[in-house]
């Protein structure tokens, strides 16, 4: 979505300049009451947020992104490489979530939730239990086993 937002961006910006559409986007509000509080976000501000998730002057060496704009041909190119960095950054951010969920030697799974069959570490009491009972299904789970003691106490 963002990707068609900032192509439109460039649509609005390379409009006659007595179109409403752009009027509106290069307009300010002269006299206003403001509320308490954080401003609300105008599209300008989105827009500004967006060409930065998409490293649209960093791409292009610095160039304003209005000189920019107003070549269709190199305002798209620039959008979509951008899409492509971002969803690189946004796939490897996903990757190290998982790495680091993954990894048998976190600070979650320290405290002690180890199955004495094997020797498998969880990270809860309610996950070791579901493991044995998955996993080692000829080990009865009944309350006067030693699994069923050790898991609840």
């Amino acid at each position: 979505m963002k990707q068609r937002y900032l192509r439109w961006l460039g649509h609005v910006h390379r409009m006659q300049t007595s179109r409403l559409p752009r009027q509106v986007f290069h307009g300010e509000v002269a006299h206003a009451k403001r509320p308490v509080g954080r401003p609300r976000l105008r599209f300008k501000d989105c827009a500004k947020r967006d060409m930065a998730e998409f490293n649209i002057d960093r791409i292009w060496r610095g160039r304003h992104w209005e000189r920019l704009g107003e070549g269709r041909d190199e305002w798209r190119k620039s959008i979509n490489e951008g899409c492509l960095i971002l969803a690189e950054a946004w796939l490897g951010v996903l990757a190290q979530k998982r790495i680091q969920r993954h990894t048998t030697g976190s600070s979650d799974c320290a405290e002690g939730f180890n199955c004495h069959i094997c020797g498998r570490k969880c990270r809860s009491r309610i996950g070791l239990f579901s493991y044995k009972r998955l996993r080692h299904r000829e080990v009865s789970l009944h309350r006067s086993s030693p699994c069923w003691t050790e898991v609840h106490r």
